[in-house]
């Protein structure tokens, strides 16, 4: 695994466990940006995998 692969497993498992502590303690400023860094994770790994299917390729239905 490269380091920024380390890095978002880092960031993901971080801004899960802020989440939780955030909705644990009733503290919605604590869950929200849980809930932020969780989302930009999936945004930026979202984005990085459309980036290796740049490649193209022939179309699977022919009429």
């Amino acid at each position: 695994m490269d380091a920024t692969g380390t890095a978002m497993t880092t960031l993901n498992r971080i801004s899960l466990l802020t989440l939780l502590a955030g909705m644990l303690l009733g503290d919605i400023v604590i869950a929200s940006v849980g809930l932020l860094g969780l989302c930009a994770a999936a945004v930026y790994l979202n984005m990085r995998q459309d980036s290796h299917d740049d490649t193209p390729s022939e179309p699977r239905f022919l009429a």
